[in-house]
């Protein structure tokens, strides 16, 4: 099986546009894997917000403070995420939509000056209408993946995660199969979405590289018409191997 990671570069957006007609600058095939940047999302349907617009509340003032911060940035992060567990200068470390999130998503970067850039406001759902807008108009079958750039825990740099996706099952669970040396696997999972938009997030880039969104062409994944949320790809706060028991929650919706 050969796999191709395929860039799509698009032109620079200021305004709201049509996701699903920027993209066709493409030619896209059957089975194909559109991943595509989340802040792209985000510019397409115009969740964007102009900073100095921000009024900030007594705990984000506290918070900005404490970790030597833009307290208006500090707002959005409490109004975007649903849990803070601290931060470092510059962050908040925050959990929104199952995920740990430095900032709950938010950036500034490849963003207009003075304007800082949501998570998408329904990322499955986008997800989904683009899907099935693949096949009303050309009548092939994609997967769709809405991808971000995130921090593993003690690394240097960033790789991706899936935010969100259609077309395919997120998770692939691989309990009950046995390894190289028939040992079975109890708890293993297979994270494909994310393994798919960290494909896309390589070949996207982070800075000026212009190249919002790329195919993965000849993945092997799991097709389904199923609607996903969010819950399909993550585990409770509480439960996960890095926060576990030491979970302290500075903040909580």
């Amino acid at each position: 099986m050969v796999v191709e990671v395929l860039p799509i570069s698009i032109k620079t957006q200021r305004r709201r546009f049509d996701l699903f007609e920027s993209l066709q600058v493409f030619s896209y095939k059957y089975n194909d894997i559109v991943v595509i940047s989340s802040k792209f999302v985000s510019m397409s349907e115009g969740s964007i917000i102009k900073l100095s617009k921000v009024k900030v509340r007594k705990k984000a003032q506290e918070l900005a403070t404490k970790n030597h911060m833009d307290a208006k940035l500090a707002e959005l992060v409490l109004r975007e995420s649903e849990y803070v567990m601290g931060g470092v200068p510059g962050f908040l470390l925050t959990i929104r939509d199952g995920m740990i999130a430095p900032n709950a998503g938010i950036d500034k970067s490849n963003a207009p000056r003075g304007y800082a850039i949501l998570y998408p406001r329904d990322s499955f759902g986008t997800a989904e209408k683009l899907k099935l807008k693949f096949l009303a108009k050309f009548g092939i079958k994609v997967g769709i993946v809405i991808a971000d750039s995130r921090l593993m825990p003690t690394r240097i740099g960033t790789t991706g995660v899936a935010i969100a996706c259609a077309g395919f099952e997120p998770v692939e669970d691989l309990r009950g199969k046995h390894d190289l040396f028939g040992n079975v696997l109890r708890v293993t999972f297979k994270a494909v979405a994310d393994a798919l938009a960290t494909m896309g997030v390589a070949v996207m880039g982070e800075s000026d590289e212009s190249t919002p969104a790329a195919v993965v062409r000849g993945a092997n994944v799991i097709w389904s018409d199923k609607k996903f949320s969010w819950k399909d790809m993550a585990v409770e706060p509480f439960q996960d191997i890095y926060l576990g028991r030491n979970l302290e929650l500075v903040s909580e919706k």
